[in-house]
């Protein structure tokens, strides 16, 4: 069992006085209001991400943690409501659980949309004020920004990717059922189903072929939906494609075709695909289905070699949002414990090689 990550934080994070002049504005404009705040990460002081300026501290973080006896690891898909977030405290969980750096989208609450706020360069700022933890990621395409809007959406995305450098795109909910939490409140509305072969992911994706900017989908498993993916990804061969949440499948019934086998031709075929292991611990049940959806648990010992054989293209994840921002921790337990199923040489290259091998083209 390896090491777990330590409860003192490896690195301290550190802020030079401009930069904490800058954050002062921004806490004061959040006291004000949300939409201030929104639009303060969208104004003038937001910049390229550049990653050869931040390469050497974020290469630092990695080796620091890794001193500290502990694996550390990237998280290729997260997303923050910016206007709520407890940076520091977030901060402090990272350190805490060993997460080096995160890919950080910002989900945009829905009064914001309503208001006018189209995009967010929030998860910019918070690269840049502290570059050793965070690596910015385009808004998340979901409701309802990406629903409502989403030729508005698209505009903005190609827009905003190519002119501050994100390295890559947000998560796309083109099918994507209610969460977990979302079903215990009620709400129904992230029922999202746009096909992805539509107009909008036609062009999408072209996108993503043209820039070579990698791109993340919500893209539930079920048979009726493995065939359009299918299409796409050989009609697209230099989309880079990260399919979101290996193994998760909600109802079986909808999910006869899925498994290791399939997965492994398409691997093969598609070198454009790849996949995050962000899913729920052993035990969670998704109440409408009454199924454990976290299928890798009782199937291990199946898709371990599929891991082994193909360990660059699976990319460690937690998967944190806006309505569970406080749990980095607990998310990062279920993340070490896929991790510790695994061979060292394979989940150091999950953990961590992977996305960097993705996101810079560099292979550490």
């Amino acid at each position: 069992m390896r090491k777990a990550a330590p409860r003192c934080a490896p690195c301290q994070p550190q802020m030079p006085e401009s930069t904490r002049m800058k954050r002062r504005i921004l806490l004061k404009a959040l006291a004000m209001s949300p939409l201030a705040y929104v639009l303060n990460a969208h104004a003038a002081q937001a910049r390229p991400f550049d990653f050869q300026k931040v390469r050497t501290g974020m290469l630092d973080r990695l080796a620091g943690i890794a001193r500290a006896g502990v694996l550390p690891i990237i998280d290729i898909e997260s997303s923050v409501n910016p206007v709520r977030i407890d940076l520091r405290a977030f901060m402090r969980a990272m350190d805490q659980s060993g997460i080096a750096q995160m890919c950080l989208s910002v989900d945009q609450p829905g009064d914001l949309v309503k208001q006018g706020v189209s995009w967010s360069h929030a998860a910019l700022e918070f690269a840049a004020d502290f570059p050793d933890y965070f690596i910015p990621v385009g808004n998340g395409a979901n409701e309802p920004a990406w629903t409502q809007s989403p030729d508005r959406f698209l505009n903005d995305n190609e827009r905003y990717i190519i002119e501050y450098r994100y390295p890559m795109m947000g998560e796309f909910e083109f099918r994507h059922y209610p969460s977990p939490r979302q079903v215990e409140r009620g709400q129904w509305n992230r029922d999202v189903d746009i096909p992805i072969d539509s107009p909008q992911g036609q062009r999408l994706f072209a996108f993503a072929e043209r820039s070579g900017i990698p791109l993340q989908i919500h893209y539930e498993i079920e048979d009726r939906l493995l065939a359009p993916l299918e299409t796409m990804l050989a009609r697209y061969p230099r989309a880079k494609v990260i399919w979101c949440h290996l193994a998760q499948i909600r109802y079986s019934a909808r999910a006869t075709q899925y498994g290791p086998q399939l997965l492994e031709s398409w691997l093969k075929r598609f070198p454009n695909l790849y996949i995050d292991t962000a899913f729920g611990p052993p035990q969670s049940v998704y109440k409408p289905s009454a199924e454990r959806h976290a299928r890798y648990w009782t199937q291990s010992a199946q898709w371990k070699p599929l891991i082994e054989a193909h360990p660059y293209r699976f990319l460690a994840a937690l998967d944190i949002g806006g309505d569970r921002m406080d749990r980095v921790n607990e998310w990062s337990a279920t993340l070490r414990a896929f991790l510790d199923t695994l061979p060292p040489k394979t989940a150091e290259i999950v953990a961590y090689k992977s996305a960097w091998k993705l996101l810079f083209g560099e292979e550490l």
